[in-house]
């Protein structure tokens, strides 16, 4: 149903808000669901308490909360202060939407209208890493319908205040033959990736599952670890072009199965199994809704064989550093098999990004690539979460942070499993100020990527954002326990600095450099601890290396290590510096503790504005 009045049109099954024929508008997940229950209402007056209801079902909310609410969609609608076109108030009671509002029947297999593009200014004109010392990870489809399976599976007995919960573990190539390697690794991928985007199953990443591997794993111990109550698993043999896939679904808490299948068919078939299955089990269960996530979790991205191997394949290699520069030329292939093919596009797009974020591509060349693909992805399928997720990448790029949010919640919206959107996320909100949203989004990808290193840094670096030093040195030494250390050692040092403990946090940044961690940043803020410990000489000389290497140290940070000398001009000129070459650190300025003892000056509140962001709360007070 499509709600039409004064202009706009709502989208309800899509949740989207369009102004005109096809300016969406962007809306906050409840900003919208206030806006959709007033509209559904039209001409009734609707109570505060059942509004609010309506939007936090589950949640007890302050009135505040929704007055927020409503004065978003004011200024959305344009009403002005005696405008009263759209919304009226009912003092002491509620509100009533009093604009003609007709429904309209809709196809809800319709694409999706063109979005808002986000302005195009210069792209940066120096290579570096993407937001390196804050956006710690950047870790980036099947056996469709065992998902619905595993649905029915689990609903059955729920243990209380659970979800249902599932960790699909990479498939076993039973005769060893690399060319069948990355088929079944692609085969459970794609499952993984079909899985998360149902809203009422967590899905554990990739990242996570893809360490247990082998046969003789102990699924209840693996569950455990994970945090989940169903296991799939699978076992792919290929015996020249004939192909046997077995899958499982099994129940960790007694090591039952739920359900099983073999699949026997030549190695062209691979893309019409999914199908099959699909099919197959849509048609035999008798679940709710079943038809609808039917459909969606078999929809085919390609019709070419030949392209859907090739994008398994190169999707096999960008999962790993030592061969992800392999991986582009293999989703380009599959794309020149099939322009059409959307999937193939995400892939290459969110590879380039990757590699670009490592260093193993100079970013300033490979941006136009990276956001051709993602763009042509999105007019091929504006339904990929992966798409949605690179250009959230691009606007904050851009310093687009209205874009940038957008395209974060539109992808947790397609895809609430996405861990890396939620890392990804959880850092933006750092960076705009919104601290206790940052750490509950940095938890949320904890959960779903328990596993993963870069989940626990995101969730240690979003306290240090916050300011709140005794959860992040918990934190860190929580993720220490694991035998993992690389870039820990690095936020202990910041969380101790933010503390004033200088002498503690020279220790953990001399470690984290001695394990590896030598990028500049590191070098930056131990110059700035031993500058803040009175021993000036240490730091002056790490400012001699860093000033005078070849390599490249930005200049949206070593102001860092300018105000912790107290040399303010030179800070000041080297943000301008930053400013001019559009460095991504600058986002950092609001929430960067190394920028405090230069707070206070007018010129730091005059780049922060130009950079268009949020002014903190620390934001002009002294360290």
């Amino acid at each position: 149903m499509d709600y039409v009045f004064d202009g706009f049109r709502i989208d309800a099954g899509r949740r989207l808000l369009f102004r005109g024929p096809s300016e969406a508008v962007p809306l906050k997940p409840k900003v919208f669901d206030t806006l959709l229950y007033l509209v559904s209402h039209a001409g009734e007056l609707v109570e505060k308490g059942e509004l609010m209801s309506a939007v936090w079902p589950d949640t007890t909310v302050e009135e505040n909360n929704l007055n927020k609410n409503i004065s978003a969609l004011r200024r959305v609608l344009g009403e002005g202060p005696a405008d009263h076109r759209f919304i009226v108030t009912v003092p002491g009671r509620g509100y009533r939407f009093v604009a003609a509002v007709s429904g309209v029947e809709t196809e809800r297999a319709s694409r999706h209208p063109p979005r808002p593009q986000p302005v195009d200014p210069a792209l940066p004109a120096e290579r570096r890493p993407i937001a390196r010392s804050w956006l710690v990870a950047v870790v980036v489809a099947g056996v469709a319908a065992v998902s619905l399976l595993i649905i029915h599976g689990t609903r059955e007995e729920p243990a209380a205040g659970a979800t249902s919960s599932v960790a699909v573990l990479p498939f076993t190539n039973v005769g060893g033959a690399d060319e069948t390697e990355y088929l079944a690794e692609g085969l459970s991928e794609n499952l993984l990736d079909r899985l998360s985007e149902l809203p009422d199953l967590t899905v554990i990443a990739r990242s996570s599952s893809f360490k247990y591997r082998g046969e003789d794993l102990d699924l209840r111990e693996v569950a455990r670890q994970l945090g989940v109550r169903s296991i799939v698993t699978g076992r792919v043999a290929r015996r020249g072009d004939d192909l046997e896939i077995r899958v499982e679904l099994i129940d960790a808490r007694d090591n039952r199965q739920i359900w099983g299948g073999r699949f026997d068919r030549k190695a062209a078939d691979a893309l019409a199994i999914e199908s099959e299955i699909a099919r197959s089990i849509v048609e035999e269960l008798p679940l709710k809704g079943s038809d609808e996530r039917g459909r969606h979790l078999a929809r085919r991205g390609t019709e070419n064989a030949q392209a859907y191997e090739l994008v398994l394949k190169g999707t096999y290699f960008a999962g790993r550093l030592a061969t992800r520069e392999r991986a582009p030329e293999l989703f380009e292939q599959a794309i020149a098999l099939d322009p059409s093919y959307a999937l193939a596009r995400a892939r290459l797009a969110e590879t380039l990004l990757h590699l670009a974020a490592g260093n193993q591509l100079a970013p300033r060349e490979v941006w136009p690539e990276i956001e051709s693909a993602a763009r042509a992805a999105l007019a091929l399928d504006p339904d990929l979460a992966d798409v949605h997720n690179v250009l959230a990448e691009i606007a904050r790029n851009r310093w687009d942070w209205t874009s940038a949010e957008y395209e974060y919640e539109r992808t947790l919206q397609l895809n609430p499993n996405h861990p890396e959107a939620r890392r990804r996320y959880s850092n933006y909100l750092s960076v705009v100020g919104r601290h206790d949203d940052a750490v509950t989004e940095a938890r949320r990808a904890v959960r779903l990527d328990p596993r993963d290193l870069g989940s626990k840094l995101n969730l240690s670096l979003a306290f240090v954002a916050a300011r709140r030093y005794d959860d992040a040195i918990g934190e860190t030494n929580k993720a220490l326990e694991s035998g993992e250390a690389f870039g820990l050692y690095f936020v202990l040092g910041r969380a101790f600095h933010g503390k004033g403990m200088y002498r503690d946090a020279i220790r953990a940044y001399t470690e984290s450099i001695r394990l590896g961690n030598r990028y500049s940043h590191t070098k930056i803020c131990l110059g700035a601890a031993y500058a803040a410990a009175g021993e000036s000489e240490k730091a002056l000389r790490i400012l001699t290396e860093l000033e005078t290497t070849e390599e490249y140290v930005s200049p949206g940070e070593l102001p860092i290590l300018y105000a912790a000398l107290g040399d303010r001009d030179r800070a000041f000129a080297t943000l301008e510096r930053a400013y001019e070459a559009r460095d991504l650190q600058l986002q950092y300025l609001t929430i960067e503790p190394g920028f405090d003892p230069i707070r206070d000056d007018p010129r730091f509140a005059e780049i922060v504005h130009r950079v268009g962001l949020p002014r903190s709360k620390t934001d002009g007070a002294s360290p």
